[in-house]
Protein backbone atom coordinates (compact mmCIF):
# COMPACT_ATOMS: atom_id res chain seq x y z
CA UNK A 1 0.00 0.00 0.00
CA UNK A 2 1.35 3.47 -0.89
CA UNK A 3 0.88 4.87 2.64
CA UNK A 4 2.36 1.90 4.49
CA UNK A 5 5.32 2.80 6.78
CA UNK A 6 7.21 -0.12 5.22
CA UNK A 7 6.63 1.03 1.62
CA UNK A 8 9.96 2.88 1.47
CA UNK A 9 11.83 0.02 3.14
CA UNK A 10 10.41 -2.52 0.71
CA UNK A 11 11.01 -0.39 -2.37
CA UNK A 12 13.46 -1.81 -4.93
CA UNK A 13 16.97 -0.40 -5.22
CA UNK A 14 16.67 0.01 -9.00
CA UNK A 15 13.71 0.19 -11.37
CA UNK A 16 14.67 -1.23 -14.76
CA UNK A 17 12.49 0.14 -17.57
CA UNK A 18 11.92 -1.33 -21.04
CA UNK A 19 9.74 0.27 -23.73
CA UNK A 20 8.85 -2.35 -26.33
CA UNK A 21 6.77 -3.04 -29.42
CA UNK A 22 6.50 -6.22 -31.49
CA UNK A 23 9.51 -7.81 -29.79
CA UNK A 24 7.97 -11.01 -28.46
CA UNK A 25 10.89 -13.12 -29.66
CA UNK A 26 13.44 -11.18 -27.57
CA UNK A 27 11.44 -10.52 -24.40
CA UNK A 28 12.40 -13.87 -22.82
CA UNK A 29 16.07 -12.96 -23.26
CA UNK A 30 15.46 -9.46 -21.85
CA UNK A 31 13.88 -11.09 -18.81
CA UNK A 32 16.89 -13.39 -18.36
CA UNK A 33 19.19 -10.34 -18.40
CA UNK A 34 17.07 -8.80 -15.65
CA UNK A 35 16.67 -11.98 -13.59
CA UNK A 36 20.43 -12.69 -13.57
CA UNK A 37 21.42 -9.30 -12.16
CA UNK A 38 23.44 -9.69 -8.96
CA UNK A 39 22.25 -6.41 -7.42
CA UNK A 40 19.80 -6.91 -4.52
CA UNK A 41 16.24 -5.70 -4.91
CA UNK A 42 15.22 -4.67 -8.43
CA UNK A 43 12.00 -4.39 -10.40
CA UNK A 44 11.42 -4.57 -14.16
CA UNK A 45 8.79 -2.34 -15.76
CA UNK A 46 7.83 -3.12 -19.35
CA UNK A 47 5.56 -0.80 -21.36
CA UNK A 48 4.33 -2.47 -24.54
CA UNK A 49 2.25 -0.84 -27.29
CA UNK A 50 2.16 -3.87 -29.57
CA UNK A 51 -1.15 -4.66 -31.22
CA UNK A 52 -1.60 -7.63 -28.88
CA UNK A 53 -0.24 -8.18 -25.35
CA UNK A 54 2.83 -10.38 -24.96
CA UNK A 55 1.98 -13.98 -24.12
CA UNK A 56 5.38 -14.41 -22.47
CA UNK A 57 4.98 -11.36 -20.24
CA UNK A 58 1.41 -12.22 -19.25
CA UNK A 59 2.46 -15.71 -18.17
CA UNK A 60 5.71 -14.71 -16.46
CA UNK A 61 4.52 -14.87 -12.84
CA UNK A 62 7.39 -12.86 -11.32
CA UNK A 63 6.28 -10.39 -8.63
CA UNK A 64 9.23 -8.12 -9.47
CA UNK A 65 7.87 -7.51 -12.97
CA UNK A 66 5.30 -4.88 -13.92
CA UNK A 67 3.89 -5.36 -17.42
CA UNK A 68 1.74 -2.61 -18.88
CA UNK A 69 0.17 -3.16 -22.31
CA UNK A 70 -1.26 0.02 -23.83
CA UNK A 71 -3.70 -0.23 -26.75
CA UNK A 72 -2.61 2.96 -28.51
CA UNK A 73 0.70 3.60 -30.26
CA UNK A 74 3.15 5.62 -28.18
CA UNK A 75 6.56 7.10 -28.88
CA UNK A 76 9.59 5.61 -27.13
CA UNK A 77 9.85 8.77 -25.03
CA UNK A 78 6.21 8.51 -23.92
CA UNK A 79 6.70 4.84 -22.98
CA UNK A 80 9.82 5.71 -20.99
CA UNK A 81 7.89 8.43 -19.16
CA UNK A 82 5.08 6.03 -18.28
CA UNK A 83 7.55 3.41 -17.08
CA UNK A 84 9.44 5.88 -14.86
CA UNK A 85 6.14 7.19 -13.45
CA UNK A 86 5.33 3.60 -12.41
CA UNK A 87 8.80 3.03 -10.92
CA UNK A 88 9.15 2.67 -7.15
CA UNK A 89 12.94 3.00 -6.94
CA UNK A 90 14.96 6.20 -6.77
CA UNK A 91 17.34 4.90 -9.46
CA UNK A 92 16.16 4.23 -13.02
CA UNK A 93 18.06 1.96 -15.42
CA UNK A 94 17.31 1.42 -19.09
CA UNK A 95 17.23 -2.14 -20.43
CA UNK A 96 16.46 -2.09 -24.13
CA UNK A 97 14.72 -5.23 -25.34
CA UNK A 98 17.35 -6.39 -27.83
CA UNK A 99 20.54 -5.86 -25.83
CA UNK A 100 22.65 -8.20 -23.70
CA UNK A 101 23.31 -7.09 -20.09
CA UNK A 102 25.84 -9.03 -18.00
CA UNK A 103 24.85 -10.11 -14.44
CA UNK A 104 27.06 -7.43 -12.83
CA UNK A 105 25.78 -4.62 -15.07
CA UNK A 106 23.43 -2.90 -12.61
CA UNK A 107 25.82 -3.32 -9.67
CA UNK A 108 28.69 -1.67 -11.54
CA UNK A 109 26.55 1.12 -12.97
CA UNK A 110 25.00 1.94 -9.59
CA UNK A 111 28.43 1.92 -7.94
CA UNK A 112 29.58 4.50 -10.48
CA UNK A 113 26.48 6.59 -9.79
CA UNK A 114 27.18 6.61 -6.06
CA UNK A 115 30.96 6.81 -5.99
CA UNK A 116 31.04 9.72 -8.42
CA UNK A 117 28.06 11.46 -6.80
CA UNK A 118 26.41 11.67 -10.19
CA UNK A 119 22.82 12.25 -11.26
CA UNK A 120 23.39 10.22 -14.39
CA UNK A 121 25.81 7.53 -15.57
CA UNK A 122 26.25 5.88 -18.98
CA UNK A 123 28.82 4.00 -21.03
CA UNK A 124 31.14 6.12 -23.15
CA UNK A 125 32.50 3.05 -24.98
CA UNK A 126 30.86 -0.32 -25.51
CA UNK A 127 30.79 -3.61 -27.37
CA UNK A 128 28.54 -4.05 -30.41
CA UNK A 129 27.21 -6.94 -32.44
CA UNK A 130 25.69 -6.51 -35.92
CA UNK A 131 23.10 -9.02 -37.01
CA UNK A 132 23.55 -7.71 -40.54
CA UNK A 133 27.29 -8.48 -40.67
CA UNK A 134 27.54 -11.20 -38.01
CA UNK A 135 30.41 -9.14 -36.61
CA UNK A 136 31.49 -7.84 -33.18
CA UNK A 137 33.09 -4.45 -32.60
CA UNK A 138 33.96 -1.84 -29.96
CA UNK A 139 33.17 1.86 -30.17
CA UNK A 140 34.68 4.64 -28.07
CA UNK A 141 32.30 7.61 -28.36
CA UNK A 142 34.89 10.02 -26.95
CA UNK A 143 37.34 9.37 -29.81
CA UNK A 144 35.62 11.25 -32.59
CA UNK A 145 38.28 11.39 -35.30
CA UNK A 146 40.34 8.88 -37.28
CA UNK A 147 39.34 5.47 -38.63
CA UNK A 148 35.75 4.34 -38.03
CA UNK A 149 33.64 1.60 -39.60
CA UNK A 150 30.20 2.64 -40.82
CA UNK A 151 27.64 0.08 -39.58
CA UNK A 152 24.14 0.25 -41.04
CA UNK A 153 21.75 -2.02 -42.98
CA UNK A 154 24.04 -1.41 -45.99
CA UNK A 155 27.45 -3.04 -46.66
CA UNK A 156 30.13 -2.00 -44.17
CA UNK A 157 32.48 0.81 -45.17
CA UNK A 158 35.59 2.36 -43.57
CA UNK A 159 35.69 6.14 -43.00
CA UNK A 160 38.41 8.49 -41.76
CA UNK A 161 36.98 11.43 -39.82
CA UNK A 162 38.88 14.71 -39.28
CA UNK A 163 39.75 16.16 -35.88
CA UNK A 164 36.79 17.98 -34.28
CA UNK A 165 34.31 16.13 -36.47
CA UNK A 166 31.17 18.18 -35.84
CA UNK A 167 28.69 15.41 -36.56
CA UNK A 168 30.06 13.53 -33.53
CA UNK A 169 30.20 16.53 -31.18
CA UNK A 170 27.41 15.33 -28.87
CA UNK A 171 27.09 11.66 -29.81
CA UNK A 172 28.63 10.56 -26.47
CA UNK A 173 25.42 11.71 -24.76
CA UNK A 174 23.16 9.46 -26.84
CA UNK A 175 22.68 5.68 -27.04
CA UNK A 176 20.25 5.39 -24.18
CA UNK A 177 20.52 1.61 -23.78
CA UNK A 178 23.09 2.27 -21.01
CA UNK A 179 21.36 5.16 -19.21
CA UNK A 180 21.14 5.00 -15.41
CA UNK A 181 19.87 8.07 -13.55
CA UNK A 182 17.90 9.32 -10.58
CA UNK A 183 14.15 9.59 -10.68
CA UNK A 184 14.57 13.11 -9.35
CA UNK A 185 16.50 14.06 -12.48
CA UNK A 186 13.72 12.65 -14.68
CA UNK A 187 11.03 14.53 -12.73
CA UNK A 188 12.81 17.81 -13.47
CA UNK A 189 12.63 17.15 -17.23
CA UNK A 190 10.91 14.03 -18.63
CA UNK A 191 11.50 12.63 -22.11
CA UNK A 192 10.07 14.46 -25.10
CA UNK A 193 7.21 12.33 -26.37
CA UNK A 194 7.46 13.10 -30.08
CA UNK A 195 11.21 13.25 -30.64
CA UNK A 196 13.22 10.85 -32.80
CA UNK A 197 16.24 11.40 -30.51
CA UNK A 198 14.51 11.33 -27.15
CA UNK A 199 17.49 9.78 -25.32
CA UNK A 200 20.10 12.31 -26.42
CA UNK A 201 17.77 15.28 -25.95
CA UNK A 202 16.82 14.06 -22.47
CA UNK A 203 20.46 13.96 -21.37
CA UNK A 204 21.38 17.23 -23.07
CA UNK A 205 18.50 19.01 -21.33
CA UNK A 206 19.62 17.53 -18.00
CA UNK A 207 23.19 18.75 -18.56
CA UNK A 208 21.90 22.23 -19.36
CA UNK A 209 20.11 22.20 -15.99
CA UNK A 210 23.44 21.41 -14.30
CA UNK A 211 23.15 17.65 -13.88
CA UNK A 212 26.33 15.78 -13.01
CA UNK A 213 27.10 13.15 -15.68
CA UNK A 214 29.52 10.27 -15.07
CA UNK A 215 30.56 8.10 -18.00
CA UNK A 216 33.13 5.36 -18.45
CA UNK A 217 34.31 2.84 -21.03
CA UNK A 218 33.11 -0.75 -20.82
CA UNK A 219 36.23 -2.85 -21.34
CA UNK A 220 35.07 -5.86 -19.30
CA UNK A 221 31.84 -6.90 -21.03
CA UNK A 222 29.01 -5.22 -19.12
CA UNK A 223 26.74 -4.84 -22.12
CA UNK A 224 26.46 -5.80 -25.78
CA UNK A 225 24.65 -3.33 -28.04
CA UNK A 226 22.91 -5.16 -30.88
CA UNK A 227 22.32 -3.67 -34.32
CA UNK A 228 19.80 -5.12 -36.75
CA UNK A 229 18.45 -4.39 -40.20
CA UNK A 230 16.02 -1.72 -39.00
CA UNK A 231 18.10 0.37 -36.60
CA UNK A 232 17.07 4.01 -36.77
CA UNK A 233 20.66 5.25 -36.49
CA UNK A 234 24.01 4.08 -37.80
CA UNK A 235 26.98 3.17 -35.60
CA UNK A 236 30.66 3.91 -36.15
CA UNK A 237 32.90 1.53 -34.16
CA UNK A 238 36.67 1.90 -34.42
CA UNK A 239 37.61 -1.73 -33.76
CA UNK A 240 36.40 -5.02 -35.27
CA UNK A 241 36.71 -7.92 -32.82
CA UNK A 242 36.96 -11.69 -33.31
CA UNK A 243 34.24 -13.77 -31.67
CA UNK A 244 36.76 -15.78 -29.63
CA UNK A 245 37.99 -12.60 -27.93
CA UNK A 246 34.49 -11.28 -27.24
CA UNK A 247 33.44 -14.63 -25.76
CA UNK A 248 35.99 -14.14 -22.97
CA UNK A 249 34.11 -11.04 -21.86
CA UNK A 250 30.64 -12.54 -22.32
CA UNK A 251 30.55 -16.15 -20.97
CA UNK A 252 26.88 -16.57 -21.93
CA UNK A 253 27.34 -15.08 -25.38
CA UNK A 254 26.70 -18.28 -27.35
CA UNK A 255 23.21 -18.64 -25.91
CA UNK A 256 22.42 -15.01 -26.67
CA UNK A 257 23.67 -15.15 -30.28
CA UNK A 258 21.67 -18.34 -30.80
CA UNK A 259 18.54 -16.56 -29.57
CA UNK A 260 19.24 -13.71 -31.97
CA UNK A 261 19.62 -16.14 -34.85
CA UNK A 262 16.23 -17.66 -34.14
CA UNK A 263 14.48 -14.30 -33.74
CA UNK A 264 13.10 -12.47 -36.78
CA UNK A 265 14.59 -9.16 -37.88
CA UNK A 266 12.32 -6.89 -35.86
CA UNK A 267 12.30 -3.15 -36.02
Amino acid sequence: MPNSPNAKTNAPVVSVITPTRDREAMLPHAYRSFARQDLGSCEWIVVDDSERPSTFMQNLGDARVVYRHVPQRMSVGAKRNLAVALARAEVIAHFDDGEYYAPEYLRVMCAQLGERRADFVKLSAFFLYSRVYGQFAWWDLLHKSGLHFHWSPQPMTALNFPVDHRAFADNHSGYGFSYVYTKRLWAAGPFESGSSNEDGEFLQAALERGANLAHFADDIGLCLHVLHAHNATASFPQYLLPEALVARHFPRLAQFVEALGEAPFER
